[in-house]
């Protein structure tokens, strides 16, 4: 379920024919694949875990993102950043470029959230465990931050796992 907390929230719901909506001022049950744009906006979201059950929910902000949660995730939630820009077009090195562009973000997903959540880059994956955090698409890799808490992050290229907490930073380079 998602609800607007501030600004503009644009929602595409999978499989329609219509592009991107305003989501509307109530809470809305959204399907799992849904795309979510707080770009010039903030979302709570809400979703249920299996039984026992319960319920998680967290505010994320200054992107996009799509919503992914299988059936057998254990109530994992993935939000899927999804790149602002062309990345074969921006991160195109060239050798008066490539410092410039190696840190052009790409994609950004800012959070702030209690449960089961993972933010997925295209170089890495942040589960947080209670936090405040944000992950960054770039040229030269994905960035995750956190201002608040303590996040597992899963590095694709290196295949390890790194602890990151208060204040850390920790950059999954491309290959």
């Amino acid at each position: 379920m998602l609800t607007p907390v501030s600004g503009k929230v644009l929602i595409e719901v999978p499989g329609a024919n219509y592009g991107f909506v305003r989501l509307a001022a109530t809470p809305t049950v959204v399907p799992v694949g849904t795309l979510v744009d707080t770009t010039a906006g903030r979302v709570l979201l809400t979703s249920a875990n299996p039984p026992p059950g319960g319920v998680q929910s967290g505010q994320f902000f200054e992107g996009r993102f799509q919503i992914r949660q299988p059936a057998s995730g254990g109530g994992l939630v993935s939000l899927v950043l999804r790149d602002t820009s062309q990345r074969h077009v921006a991160c195109k090195p060239g050798a008066a470029r490539a410092a410039a562009t190696s840190k052009r973000v790409l994609g950004l997903l800012r959070g702030s959230a209690k449960g089961h959540f993972r933010t997925v880059g295209r170089f890495s994956a942040a589960t947080v465990l209670g936090t405040e955090w944000g992950v960054r698409d770039r040229c030269d890799g994905t960035l995750t931050v956190v201002r608040r808490g303590v996040v597992t992050v899963q590095d694709f290229v290196l295949h390890k796992t790194v602890t990151v907490r208060t204040g850390q930073t920790y950059l999954a380079k491309a290959p």
